[in-house]
């Protein structure tokens, strides 16, 4: 990004509602370069923002056809949004795979691997990053090497803080074709080797998926994986794995097995869960359940509080949700453009001819925080749905007399209710409610011919090393804490301006650039009763993002891009207060 697409601000734009519960703070623009995939806020302090752009470049180009790679840039605005630097990691890079920047106390650090095909070795390096420019002022440092079958082999990793941000976890799929096996080291912040092992799992690769790691104040290892089976579904009878119980096991740092714990409690199965830590150091297991084997009905929420030293379960919370009310209240826009009308019937269309692949609703754990107030614990949970379908549509070019053929890839994703659940430090439910929402998204990828389309990057939110940033840009919520307060930003239909209740019928929110507010709503830890206010609006040039916001005390930093084929992304930046 060149210097002259930054605009120092000579003001900022500011918009407060009654009773100054929130104040937005906004940025000038700022003009990407063609090929934008992706954005990420990394770092947040008193000197200002930090966030990674993500730009398509081609690598390669032949007869049949060209390569691709993605280019990494780190940017960093002050606290005005006026630009501080912006630097492209083209050298440092060179060779390498990024894969991520981490805040640990006040530094910056980045992390990228390497396989050297001769030795098959597998290496994962990292450096620190200079907050006044970018700059590494070192090298990259080794800090983990393992011998690979083949470059084929399924190699991953991810760093994060751990120890209330005072070390990183590093961890390493290593996995061959017929083993699960996992390496894990514990860094300091001058990356030396506090502990280190390799775990191997008793799994077929293919159907075992690792969705978490926790490293307890008690140096003990826990890990939760989901094991599937194959299932057929739809008229064409395709497979798909199906998700048919989850493994939590709790290791040493020598890499052995000390207890499985069994998560299944009282004749109830899990349907989805998250692993949380506590500030005492216990593990809990948060999550749905149902109440027959086949898990096609969800009847409830739970708790399981588990001793890590002891490797047992010590407390089974749980709170009975009418699920036939969830994610069914609502009423699609009756208010639609011509786009959007278009839209619904291909995937109609697709949906009837059995060529859309439909994944049955899920209901994903998003934000697990610590109230201040009395150390309650407040997990908030959505439920969202994702299918994917493709068209293909032929088109003659009278001058060249020739056919071109494009394809059309359509993600559409569907995220509907919050469930808001307050226990207390225990792990006991207190209680339960409900936040009716509906939002619609379809983003659009095609390609011909003549080259790519728009790449978007994914993220897979049930695999413990899935990337952030991703799809969907303008759906879902962000939370945090504040007063006693939980506080819920989201984008939601412009007739949706008073506060539903469990079991309102809401208006179905997709076209996000013409009939979406972004809302703030405010919800009594203490009782659970909620208030609704309008922020700002959406429009045409400005859609919030607020699953991608970057939350710091009582501050959100929310992205707003519009991606276009053939211009330059374009970006602004808002801050969130909220008093």
């Amino acid at each position: 990004m060149k210097r002259q697409f930054f605009t120092v601000l000579a003001a900022l734009i500011t918009f407060s509602v009654s009773a100054q519960t929130y104040r937005i703070t906004w940025g000038e623009e700022i003009k990407l370069k063609k090929g934008t995939a992706d954005l990420d806020i990394v770092a947040a302090d008193n000197t200002g923002l930090f966030f990674t752009e993500t730009r398509r470049k081609m690598t390669g180009y032949f007869v049949i056809g060209a390569t691709y790679g993605n280019a990494i840039k780190l940017m960093k605005l002050d606290k005005n949004f006026g630009e501080v630097f912006d630097k492209e990691y083209k050298k440092e890079l060179k060779g390498l795979e990024y894969h991520s920047f981490q805040p640990l106390e006040n530094d910056l650090y980045m992390f990228a691997s390497d396989y050297e095909k001769k030795s098959r070795q597998f290496k994962i390096l990292g450096a620190k990053v200079d907050k006044n420019s970018g700059d590494i002022p070192g090298d990259f440092v080794e800090l983990g090497s393992y011998e690979l079958e083949s470059k084929r082999d399924d190699y991953e990793m991810k760093v994060s803080p751990v120890q209330n941000g005072k070390a990183f976890l590093m961890v390493s799929n290593i996995s061959g074709k017929d083993r699960v096996s996992l390496g894990i080291s514990i860094l300091d912040k001058s990356f030396k080797k506090k502990e280190n092992t390799v775990i191997n799992l008793s799994f077929n690769p293919d159907h075992y998926q690792l969705q978490d790691v926790q490293y307890t104040k008690s140096n003990k290892i826990v890990l939760l994986g989901k094991e599937y089976e194959e299932a057929q579904y739809g008229k064409k009878k395709r497979k798909r794995l199906v998700f048919k119980q989850y493994v939590l096991g709790i290791y040493n740092m020598n890499g052995g097995k000390e207890k499985e714990v069994v998560i299944n409690s009282d004749d109830r199965y899990v349907i989805s869960g998250k692993l949380i830590e506590t500030p005492a150091g216990e593990m809990l297991l948060a999550g749905f359940y149902s109440n027959v084997a086949k898990k096609d009905d969800l009847n409830g929420f739970f708790i399981n509080k588990v001793d890590p030293e002891k490797g047992e379960m010590t407390l089974s919370s749980f709170k009975e949700i009418n699920a036939g009310m969830l994610g069914k209240s609502f009423e699609d826009e009756a208010d639609e453009d011509d786009e959007i009308k278009a839209n619904k019937k291909q995937a109609q269309k697709a949906k009837a001819e059995d060529d859309e692949e439909e994944f049955p609703n899920k209901f994903i754990i998003k934000s697990v925080d610590i109230n201040p107030t009395d150390n309650s614990i407040v997990i908030t949970s959505e439920v969202s749905r994702y299918s994917y379908y493709f068209f293909t549509d032929s088109y003659y070019n009278n001058t060249t007399r020739t056919w071109t053929r494009s394809t059309t890839h359509v993600h559409r994703f569907t995220n509907q209710d919050i469930l808001i659940i307050n226990a207390d430090k225990d792990g006991s439910i207190k209680w339960l409610n409900a936040l009716p929402k509906s939002q619609l998204e379809e983003i659009r990828t095609s390609n011909n011919t003549s080259g790519n389309g728009i790449f978007f990057g994914g993220n897979d939110q049930g695999s413990y090393f899935a990337a952030a940033g991703g799809m969907p840009f303008y759906s879902s919520y962000s939370s945090l804490i504040n007063n006693n307060k939980l506080v819920i930003i989201m984008n939601d239909h412009t007739s949706n301006n008073v506060n539903p209740e469990y079991g309102n019928r809401v208006k179905t929110v997709s076209n996000f650039r013409k009939r979406s507010n972004v809302y703030g709503i405010s919800i009594d830890l203490a009782t659970g009763a909620m208030t609704r206010k309008i922020i700002a609006s959406n429009n045409e040039e400005t859609i919030l993002m607020p699953r991608h916001a970057f939350v710091v005390k009582n501050e959100l930093f929310v992205p707003s891009w519009r991606q276009k084929i053939l211009a330059k992304t374009e970006l602004k930046f808002a801050k969130i207060s909220v008093k």
